[in-house]
């Protein structure tokens, strides 16, 4: 039995294959065409990079996967690699031979030969550092090249449009577009739709367990929609799914220092709660006191990640995806 497409655990590449997104579709469009940069910014396993990947087949354009990408140099060649099959001015193997001396100038001299293709560069906080802001300055202002970006961490737009203290960027032509979990409604359409395409059956109240499981999280619903669509039945699609999120998001919390890794266990404890209870929940938790500054910026951190969220008007924290909460609640 094959995969049922919309269940398909992979990012998608084909705009049939993606549910509910054909109005943030529309709007990259139409912020590339009006020569806007777009920023999709939004928690992980939203669906940031099957839009980015969708677009840049609808488009034409270069997909980049930065996530792996630690130098400018790893930046270039990833660029390199997926210009081969363009027909361009300039002669590819002088660049290639450029990145190992000069990559910014090798970098500068690829994008402006690219006309006026676009560029979407998935996981970009990954390669944004002044030297990069200095390269996308230069390319906004003397080509025809465009950008569209992707990130999981607040701030981002600052970063890549320049406005930090490290680094200025001209044009600033970021638009930030942000990608949120789905709400019930969505969480409930999506895994109808996918049982009808799939031609399997998903009960009420199996359907209304996983949407409260999942908590609107793109990802885990599609991972239970693609174990149901092979057969699985609920409570097993719900535990292999837990299996696999224990892997990536033990992954995840390792990226993370001691206090961002207790305040993510202090908020496993509760529900939502307020700046000095979460203190006092971490300070239990550590057996320790935690200095004011540093747990702010312990915190902030995890907010800036997407891992937790604040909520404006009560300034209350939580996290945003639910199976932290199932992972962490065995030791690891």
């Amino acid at each position: 039995m094959g995969i049922c497409k919309i269940f398909d655990p992979y990012p998608k590449e084909n705009k049939e294959d993606f549910f509910d997104n054909d109005e943030v579709l529309d709007e990259i469009i139409k912020l590339i065409e009006g020569k806007f940069w777009p920023l999709l910014v939004g928690p992980k396993r939203t669906g940031k990079t099957s839009i980015l990947k969708i677009l840049s087949k609808e488009l034409e354009g270069i997909y980049v996967d930065a996530s792996g990408v630690k130098t400018l140099r790893g930046l270039g060649n990833m660029l390199l690699k997926n210009s081969l099959n363009l027909k361009l001015k300039v002669d590819l193997k002088v660049i290639s031979i450029e990145l190992t001396k000069r990559p910014v100038t090798a970098i500068q001299e690829l994008l402006s030969n690219l006309d006026s293709k676009v560029i979407f560069i998935d996981e970009a906080q990954n390669v944004a550092s002044p030297w990069f802001i200095s390269i996308l300055s230069v390319a906004y202002n003397t080509s025809q090249v465009k950008f569209a970006f992707s990130g999981s961490m607040i701030g981002l737009s600052k970063i890549i449009s320049g406005k930090s203290k490290k680094a200025k960027f001209k044009g600033r032509p970021i638009v930030e577009v942000n990608i949120n979990p789905w709400d019930d409604n969505t969480s409930i359409q999506f895994l109808k739709e996918g049982a009808k395409r799939c031609s399997i059956n998903i009960a009420e109240g199996e359907i209304e367990d996983a949407v409260r499981t999942y908590r609107g999280i793109p990802g885990w619903l599609t991972y239970y929609g693609n174990f149901r669509s092979l057969g699985y039945p609920h409570d097993r699609a719900k535990q292999l799914v837990l299996n696999i999120a224990r892997n990536i998001i033990k992954d995840e919390i390792e990226e993370f220092g001691e206090i961002e890794k207790t305040i993510i266990r202090a908020l496993t404890l509760v529900e939502r709660a307020r700046w000095g209870d979460l203190k006092k929940v971490t300070e239990a938790l550590l057996k320790r006191e935690i200095n004011d500054s540093s747990f702010t910026h312990a915190l902030n951190q995890l907010v800036n990640a997407r891992v937790v969220n604040k909520k404006v008007g009560d300034n209350t924290y939580s996290l945003i995806d639910p199976l932290y909460k199932e992972v962490l609640s065995t030791p690891y």
